[in-house]
């Protein structure tokens, strides 16, 4: 899917599109449970960068394509270890 982001470089904020592959379609979910899209867009944006306030905030889903299926529900990918077994 391609996500409208925003981040901070120095002072002010920028804001860029950019592709992401997650099963979260809301921008909160994406940056609460997705680490991995969000360790990607920390190492894509601020790879040398020596800032310390490193935020990246996802503002809104722009285009969604789906590419996969998968056997878990939402709620167990956002709670992995509450499986009911």
């Amino acid at each position: 899917m391609t996500v409208s982001l925003r981040i901070r470089k120095g002072v002010r904020h920028v804001d860029a599109v950019t592709w992401v592959v997650s099963c979260f379609d809301d921008p909160v979910d994406i940056m609460l449970y997705d680490q991995k899209t969000m360790n990607r867009l920390m190492q894509k944006y601020y790879r040398n960068s020596k800032a310390k306030d490193k935020r990246i905030t996802i503002t809104e889903v722009l285009a969604k394509k789906e590419v996969g299926k998968s056997n878990l529900t939402l709620d167990d990918k956002k709670r992995p270890d509450s499986s009911s077994n």
